[in-house]
């Protein structure tokens, strides 16, 4: 048998005067549209902090010199009203890397891309790879995106191919989470007409790893319905050039002998002064390292002199060979003169003739130094 129950007028009134439902507040209207990016860029090793030095003391230090950049050459980001996001781009990347040693600074650059060099590139230099991303907006303007290109890169490594990750262009949180989630912020920001929804981002983030030390993450994106080309660029260093085909300078140095010493050099032509600080010596073998970023190497077999330097910045070195005199080893006594004249080979200026003349008296010294390069605008 059914039963069936029949709803009064009152109960009917009382279904009626049950609260609603609140609807989930939604995002500002003016932050739902088509955004672009100014920038979206990581990179390291840019402002000059991509150099790391390896061993020293009675062994050659090996200098490392890392640059890297993720940057979007192309980008598009919509924003739902219900807040999510979804977005597209493509991103160039670059991980670049050379290292300098006394022993390797007969090597061009070139040569040190091969097989058993100290270099490593991606293929071409560059690479780009498609992204694609996900993410969520809050009320609050708090934004999560997700997604990284996941097709591997090829990277000569030490002359060897090897497959690199890519990496995000997006600030992680912290180093923990450097794939994801990013979380930014988006906010109004005053325009010509009127509040312009934008995300903005400019900071490091200190990795402390061997190689690379800090990253800066470089971010603006704003809400605009017409097209926008991000600023990607990579700045190539420029080529090594020889300063003067021909040169004198005099040279006075303070330190411990051998060991470290500050040199302040004077170009009799030009007149400009340079002052260099420098680390190893007689003490180290003959190996040193300067604040210029040289790496060198310098000694002598009898009257037979010989000295190699390369600066794995721009990839520049220098080797000669020659006689000389060093009455250090013939007169005994703290004060000691030596003479030498050299063939060199600048990888900048080409084939010279080298020739100088020092007095040293322990903790300081002097000395004059001359060069004549044989070809002339080489």
């Amino acid at each position: 048998m059914t039963k069936h129950y029949r709803v009064g007028m009152a109960g009917a009134a009382a279904l009626l005067a049950l609260p609603a439902v609140a609807a989930s507040p939604g995002i500002p209207a003016e932050w739902v549209g088509r955004y672009q990016a100014k920038v979206v860029s990581a990179s390291s090793g840019m402002n000059g902090d991509g150099t790391t030095t390896f061993g020293g003391g009675n062994a050659p230090a090996t200098t490392f010199n890392v640059q890297t950049l993720a940057c979007a050459t192309e980008f598009t980001m919509d924003i739902s009203r219900s807040g999510s996001i979804n977005g597209r781009g493509k991103i160039m990347y670059v991980y670049r890397g050379k290292a300098g040693n006394p022993l390797t600074a007969l090597a061009p650059g070139g040569i040190g891309a091969g097989p058993g060099g100290f270099a490593m590139n991606l293929k071409d230099g560059k690479q780009f790879r498609d992204w694609t991303f996900t993410g969520t907006v809050t009320p609050d303007g708090t934004v999560e995106i997700n997604g990284i290109p996941d097709t591997p890169m090829d990277y000569l490594n030490t002359g060897k191919w090897e497959k690199h990750r890519p990496w995000s262009a997006l600030p992680p949180v912290d180093k923990t989470k450097m794939r994801g989630p990013f979380k930014l912020q988006l906010a109004n920001e005053k325009g010509e007409k009127g509040p312009v929804p934008a995300i903005r981002v400019d900071r490091f983030l200190q990795l402390d790893d061997a190689l690379i030390k800090r990253v800066r993450y470089q971010t603006i994106i704003q809400r605009s319905d017409a097209s926008i080309t991000p600023a990607c660029k990579l700045d190539e260093p420029a080529p090594p050039k020889c300063a003067a085909t021909e040169y004198i300078k005099t040279k006075a140095k303070i330190g411990v002998e051998g060991l470290y010493s500050i040199e302040s050099s004077r170009d009799m032509k030009s007149g400009e002064t340079s002052v260099t600080s420098s680390t190893g010596g007689e003490m180290t073998g003959g190996f040193s390292t300067d604040s210029s970023g040289n790496v060198g190497w310098e000694g002598n077999a009898g009257l037979m002199t010989g000295s190699m330097q390369m600066n794995p910045v721009d990839g520049s070195y220098s080797v000669a060979v020659g006689i000389g005199v060093d009455t250090g080893s013939l007169v005994p006594g703290p004060t000691k003169l030596s003479e030498k004249v050299e063939l060199v080979w600048d990888s900048a200026c080409g084939p010279g003739i080298r020739a100088s003349g020092s007095v040293n008296m322990g903790a300081t010294g002097s000395s004059v130094e001359g060069a004549i390069f044989l070809v002339k605008g080489y």
